[in-house]
């Protein structure tokens, strides 16, 4: 039978990358990492450099046969690093990594101010330019078929007018 130290040397590994999808929310970042059949204690999260979060992970398949991974993350400079968090649900490692807030303006004394934003304005003429195409677009498809209905209501008149000053000029 071999000894600890004859097995650790016989082991072979599966290195593998695995899917990441980093997505921005309201307040932090969070990144989700697949990682099949591996559970917490397999896995590592650690901020080795500024700015770099590192995800490794090690699980045994069998005596002598690992699956690992090492993940390294860039994160924003404006991350909250000793605030971030790991939880695995299912396959899958989502880390959360919170964002510092920016300082709030100091409030104003007591002079009310009504103010909109420039996105709040940009959408505001946005809605009136996209209202004024919707009725220029209606009046459009309104007018050929009152010009249609016009041009025989024009074409009858004329016959008409024509027929009775014709009889009218023979007699």
């Amino acid at each position: 039978m071999e000894t600890k130290v004859e097995e650790t040397l016989n082991l072979s590994y599966d290195d593998f990358e695995p899917f990441c999808k980093w997505t921005r929310e309201e307040g932090h970042d969070k990144l989700e990492v697949h990682v099949q059949d591996f559970k917490m204690e397999h896995m590592s999260i650690q901020i080795q450099e500024p700015g770099v979060v590192t995800i490794t992970g090690e699980r045994p398949l069998d005596d002598t046969h690992w699956s690992r991974f090492r993940k390294q993350i860039r994160i924003p400079k404006d991350s909250k690093t000793n605030e971030i968090q790991a939880n695995l649900y299912g396959d899958i490692l989502h880390v959360v990594v919170p964002r510092k807030t920016p300082a709030l303006p100091a409030k104003k004394s007591s002079t009310k101010t009504s103010t909109i934003t420039a996105s709040m304005a940009s959408n505001y003429l946005f809605g009136l330019i996209k209202s004024a195409i919707s009725r220029l677009e209606m009046n459009t498809m309104l007018a050929l078929p009152v010009a249609g209905v016009l041009a025989v209501v024009v074409a009858f008149v004329g016959y008409a007018y024509k027929d009775c000053h014709c009889g009218d000029a023979e007699s």
